[in-house]
């Protein structure tokens, strides 16, 4: 009996695991508004037309100070076509620490403190599911999120996490701008 009931929690939580791998992409990227360890005040509206990858980190985690560097090197490069990069710190202290991270990682885009239930309500991960750190989400210049990964995942292995952000951002700069609203016209 004992057996049985454990298998099936296992099958469920397994399913649960497989649907956060499996969810629909692209899909609209919610607001996200945070002051920036710079005093600026940040949201995603506010980026629109460009590319954006967000890094939803730890302040502790040295995977994340190693993604920053990253995608430090990365917004050098194609901050001038169209990228900006973000991190969101969501661990408890991660106002506190935020400044060291900053140090720490050489991170030369905003950082601002997220709160940790809302990023996985943002990213769609169900609290039964572990959340990897960092986590990488990707959005298009209309604002749709169409990369997503955790840390566990292969497309984020040491071998081939350059070479999937390059390609990436460098599909997503390729895209059209999204078009910017008509300015309404004078009686």
């Amino acid at each position: 009996m004992h057996m049985r009931l454990f298998s099936a929690t296992l099958l469920a939580a397994l399913c649960l695991s497989s649907a956060a791998v499996a969810e629909t992409l692209p899909r609209p990227a919610g607001e996200i508004k945070f002051i920036a360890h710079t005093g600026e005040t940040i949201t995603l509206s506010g980026l629109k037309g460009k590319v954006v990858v967000l890094e939803f980190l730890l302040t502790t985690c040295p995977h994340c100070q190693e993604m920053a560097r990253r995608l430090s090197g990365l917004q050098k490069e194609f901050g001038p076509k169209g990228l900006q990069v973000i991190g969101l710190a969501i661990d408890e202290n991660a106002g506190a620490n935020l400044r060291n991270f900053v140090v720490k990682s050489g991170a030369s885009f905003p950082l601002g403190v997220y709160d940790y239930m809302q990023s996985r309500a943002y990213l769609q991960i169900p609290d039964v599911v572990r959340m990897s750190m960092p986590h990488i989400a990707i959005l298009d210049r209309k604002g749709l999120i169409q990369v997503h990964h955790g840390a566990e995942e292969p497309w984020m292995g040491d071998n081939v996490i350059d070479a999937n952000l390059r390609a990436d951002i460098t599909r997503l700069l390729g895209q059209a701008p999204a078009a910017k609203p008509a300015a309404k016209k004078k009686s």
